[in-house]
Order: structure tokens, then C-alpha cells, then sequence
């Protein structure tokens, strides 16, 4: 083999190492996705191992936004006043960013930049930032010159998805909705969306839904029309229904969230659960306020504060979760004459032993992260030093055959022609009387 395709073979095998590490450990940590909520508090998590003295600095698309130390460069001035972090957490190697009454000129992709002496670590965060649907509104209106199904919402971000439909159902073509977004100062956004009436129709009714962006909230407004007597009654109903999604270990107590977005008079509360892998649901407990009564199936294991309910907070207290018999769908359901709104929680219970078992493959996987490293770093050694031996020898060899030819062109033999039939066998020619 040549020296020059051994090099090019070390230099195949330590790409493909390269390769198979970067494949195996990842390659770079992956951005943190967070949703902030409109004008709340919101943490940017970022960790690090401690070692004392780290300076630490936040950005914003290469924007400061805080500094833990001392900088020459001023924070931008969007977050002066809104960001901090706390100390006695930094020294325990936990640098997340608290940033204050989130708005939507906040989202984008933030860096946390941890520098100690000579060593630096960045993690990244993802900011989503959103107003969630608080109220949806379904009327008539006459201010175009004909009578038009109005559905609107406001101080939404960003902006939702709208939608109609009918009872009967009505072809889409007939139905053209015109939809207008227009964002405020804040940028939150305010959505109306105008339908044009349909004439003789009876027991007819108009929905309208509205979908956020973001997360898994569902707004869905209903507009009935029935003619008695030549006389057209209008009524109206409104639901609501959102998603949710809560990981726990076993043994640990957990709250489910059920709060109704309107305050509510004369309602059923319903909580359902159906275990994963099965498609019955099962009353867990159910309440009127009517009565005041609560009717509990999981006496012992789950329960609702009745107290709370009259105020819209329905939570279901779940007590001690086993991960096979917990794991499921939880439905809440608050129901009124008008009003309906909907709750459906996944609720993920791990075993303890699976989490102590998890949580040490990560730790071995995050101490042994030198292994293939050191293989890569021996084999990549290795191949040098056979690249530079074979070099070597090449040269080595080149060298003893420069000087062989060189002592043989400072051979010259004169002979007769007798001679050289049988002696010119055995004599290197000049090589400056070869060529002609």
C-alpha cells in the first residue's frame, strides 16, 4: 500500500467514527420549545455543571438581553426592567431566565452563553408567545344593508383559524364567509368573520369554530333559528374544548386542571376517565350545583373541592397514581343550558422503577460519552503514525534509489566493440546517452 492510499484510507475510517459519534451522542443539544402566555411571567431554562466564577449572558438573535456580569454592552432595551436571575441558583448550575409580562415582539430563538475561563457551554431556547381565546361571540347584524351571522373574538395571539358549517349542512360554496384579522398596538389580534344569512330557512342553525394556533384550544359558537307561528325564535349556545397532555411518576399526588372560561349558573360537572388501550369511559365523580351535591366513585383515590367548583375551578386531586391503573384520558365536563366547555387530559404515569432505570441509562449514556471518543482519538493516532511510518520508509526508498542512480551516472566505461556484446549485460549505461 502507498503512503497516499493509506491516508486517504485513515482519512475514510476516521470520517465514518466521526460520523457513527455524532449519530450516537446526538451531535448537538436540540433547542428547549416553550410557549409563554400573554403578559404573564415566563422561565427560559438553561443548566450547566457549576464549577464557581461562570459568567453568564443571554441573547436574543445575537441581541443582549441580560448579563449576569459585567458588560460593556447594554441589554436591549425591550428587556431592560424585565429579565433577572436568581444567584443561589446560578450556583448550582441553573442559569434559566426569568423574563416578565410576555408579549408577542418577545418570541423568537434565545441563547444562554455560560463561560468559565477558557471553557464555554450554549443551549438555545425556542419562545413561542400566546393569548389564548378567552370568549367567542355568534350574533345577527344588519350594518352591511342585509342580515349577516357575525362571529367574533378579540385580543387573541395569534391570530386563529375560523371556520363555518351549518345544521343541516350547507354546501361551502354557498356559504363564502368573509374573515378580516387586524393585530392592535399589542399585536394581539382582533377576528371577525361575517356570513351571509340564508332566507326561508327554519330550525336552522349557524356554527361557527374558531381554532387557536398554538395550543389545543377549540371555541365553537352556535346560532339556532326556529320559526313558531311565522315568528323566529333565536337562541345560542357556546362550547368550548381544549387538549392537554401531563407526565408524573407513580405514587406522586397530581393535579388535573378543569376551569371553565365563564361563570356559570345552574351546571353539571362531569369527571370521565378511560384507561389506555380501552375505548369505555368510567364516571370518576359528578356534581349540581343545583343541589350542592358531589357523588364521588373514587372515594380514597381521587376528589374535587366542591367549594372551588362554584367558582368555575373544577381540578380533580388524584391520589397516589399507579401507572397501570391511572394512565388514560380524563374528561372534564361542565355543562349549563347554553354553555358547554370540555376538557381532555392524557396523563402519563411512570413506574418508579422504569424512571430510576431511565434516569441511570441517561446518566451512564452522559459519563461514558468518552469512550467512543477515546477510540476515535487512538484510531486517529494510529493512522497518523502509519501514514507518517509509510511516508518515512517511502522517502527512505526514494532516497536509496536516488542515490543508487546517482552513483551509476557517475559511472562511465569506455570498452571496444568486441567488448560490449558480452559485458554491456552487466554495466548500467550512461543515462545521458540513452535518449536521442
Amino acid at each position: 500500500m502507498t503512503a497516499a492510499a493509506a491516508a486517504a484510507a485513515a482519512r475514510v475510517c476516521t470520517c465514518v467514527l466521526l460520523v457513527w459519534l455524532i449519530t450516537e451522542t446526538g451531535g448537538k443539544t436540540p433547542d428547549v420549545q416553550i410557549t409563554c402566555l400573554f403578559s404573564e411571567d415566563c422561565v427560559l431554562p438553561c443548566s450547566f455543571s457549576p464549577a464557581g466564577g461562570e459568567e453568564v449572558q443571554w441573547f436574543r438573535q445575537n441581541v443582549l438581553v441580560y448579563s449576569h456580569a459585567q458588560s460593556n454592552d447594554p441589554p436591549s432595551e425591550q428587556f431592560v426592567g424585565r429579565t433577572s436571575m436568581s444567584t443561589q441558583q446560578l450556583a448550582l448550575g441553573n442559569a434559566s431566565l426569568l423574563l416578565q409580562h410576555c408579549a408577542p415582539q418577545d418570541r423568537g430563538r434565545y441563547r444562554c452563553h455560560v463561560v468559565k475561563g477558557k471553557e464555554e457551554n450554549e443551549s438555545f431556547v425556542v419562545v413561542k408567545v400566546e393569548a389564548s381565546i378567552h370568549s367567542v361571540d355568534v350574533d345577527i347584524t344588519r350594518l352591511s344593508g342585509f342580515e349577516e351571522v357575525k362571529c367574533s373574538t378579540r385580543d387573541v395571539y395569534p391570530a386563529p383559524h375560523v371556520s363555518w358549517s351549518t345544521e343541516p349542512p350547507t354546501p361551502p360554496d354557498k356559504l363564502r364567509p368573509i374573515t378580516r384579522k387586524k393585530a392592535n398596538r399589542q399585536g394581539l389580534y382582533e377576528v371577525e368573520s361575517k356570513l351571509k344569512r340564508l332566507k326561508e330557512r327554519s330550525d336552522f342553525t349557524y356554527i361557527c369554530t374558531i381554532n387557536s394556533s398554538y395550543s389545543a384550544q377549540s371555541w365553537r359558537a352556535s346560532l339556532k333559528e326556529t320559526v313558531v307561528n311565522e315568528v323566529t325564535l333565536t337562541s345560542k349556545s357556546y362550547s368550548f374544548l381544549e387538549w392537554a397532555e401531563i407526565n408524573s411518576t407513580e405514587g406522586k399526588n397530581l393535579t388535573i386542571p378543569c376551569k371553565a372560561p365563564w361563570t356559570l349558573q345552574n351546571f353539571t360537572l362531569t369527571w370521565l376517565f378511560t384507561l389506555t388501550g380501552t375505548n369505555e369511559p368510567n364516571v370518576i365523580c359528578t356534581y349540581d350545583s343545583k343541589t350542592q351535591l358531589m357523588s364521588n366513585q373514587w372515594e380514597g383515590r381521587a376528589w374535587v373541592d366542591a367549594r372551588t367548583v362554584q367558582t368555575g375551578d373544577a381540578s380533580l386531586q388524584l391520589l397516589s397514581p399507579q401507572s397501570v391503573e391511572h394512565t388514560g384520558t380524563y374528561s372534564c365536563i361542565i355543562s349549563s343550558l347554553q354553555k358547554r366547555h370540555e376538557g381532555q387530559t392524557v396523563v402519563n404515569i411512570t413506574s418508579s422503577e422504569h424512571e430510576s432505570e431511565r434516569t441511570q441509562v441517561k446518566t451512564e449514556g452522559s459519563t461514558l460519552w468518552w469512550i467512543p471518543a477515546l477510540v476515535i482519538a487512538t484510531l486517529a493516532v494510529t493512522a497518523a503514525l502509519a501514514v507518517g511510518i509509510l511516508e518515512l520508509r517511502d522517502d527512505c526508498s526514494h532516497s536509496e534509489n536516488a542515490g543508487r542512480a546517482k552513483s551509476t551516472q557517475q559511472v562511465r566505461v569506455t570498452m571496444k566493440d568486441s567488448e560490449a556484446a558480452s559485458e554491456g549485460v552487466q554495466l548500467t549505461a550512461d543515462p545521458t546517452t540513452e535518449q536521442t
